[in-house]
Order: structure tokens, then sequence, then C-alpha cells
């Protein structure tokens, strides 16, 4: 991975729909090269796939939130009772973490009853799920999703 492949992954970070033309122009490369460059960066999975960044408040989901979980060991694992949580649709992430607390999921919900809702009828449900803390958002103040846009590119520091 070379300084033109970091910079044509932040160029497809800020606007993936740019054409070949585009990013051939914006690199200084022959629209093959980018082609193959793209190709090669696909294959290799460091570019996962390409999506839309949709607002959820203009679908109706009015309420984000973050939940702590609390494990309580049972005859199925954490990593079972992960997976079984990251099922439901209003579920964004689900992460297990160190801590006090050992899953933390990112939510979406019409509204603050929906969200308790799912808390308390789908949520606590689930076998190994012991104590739950709901953390509403207030504000979003931030919410990237690129990578490659927060310090200068050590291209040293990645593997060939």
């Amino acid at each position: 991975m070379d300084e033109k492949d970091i910079e044509l992954l932040r160029l497809l970070q800020e606007d993936c729909k740019r054409s070949m033309k585009e990013l051939s122009k914006s690199l200084g490369l022959p629209i093959s090269t980018v082609y193959t460059r793209i190709k090669r960066l696909e294959k290799e999975g460091v570019i996962k796939g390409y999506t839309a960044l949709i607002d959820e408040k203009k679908l109706g989901y009015g309420v984000r939130a973050f939940i702590l979980i609390s494990y309580a060991p049972t005859k199925v694992s954490q990593i079972e009772v992960a997976k079984k949580l990251a099922e439901f649709p209003q579920v964004l992430g689900v992460y297990i973490i160190t801590g006090e607390w050992d899953i933390i999921l990112e939510v979406i919900e019409k509204d603050v009853e929906s969200l308790g809702e799912f808390v308390v009828n789908k949520l606590r449900s689930i076998k190994g799920v012991d104590k739950t803390l709901t953390m509403a958002v207030l504000k979003r103040v931030k919410d990237e999703r690129k990578i490659l846009t927060y310090a200068k590119y050590n291209v040293s520091k990645w593997k060939d």
C-alpha cells in the first residue's frame, strides 16, 4: 500500500460515487490504474463495501441509545449472546468490551417508549443478559465513519 492507495481510499470515503475519471484526475493516475487499485483493495478486503449514509430521523427513528449489558454466564457463551443481540434490526452495533460491563449496543428506535419496550421485553429476555444500563443520546456532536481523515498518513506503518 502506498500514498496513492491511501489518497484513493480517502477520496472514496469522502464520496464513493466519484467517477473513475474524477478519481484519476485527483490522483494524477490513468483511469485503468485507478480501476486496478480499487479492485486490488477490494480483493484484499481493505475496501469492504460501499453504502449510503441514511438520516435515521427522516425514517422515523428519533432516538439513538447506547446500552451497556452485563453478561451472566449460562450455557450460552458471551459471543453467542452478542450474536443473538446483533439479530435485532434496531441494533446498529454490538461490541464486546472490557471493564465493568461486558457488551455495549448501539440502538435506534422510534421514540423513548419503543426503546423502553425493546429493553424490557426483548433485550432482557435473552439468556445471558443480566443487567442493562441504557443511555439515550441527547445530541450528536460527531458521528464520523471516515478513518483516514484525522491525521497525516504514515504509509510506512501499512503492510505492503
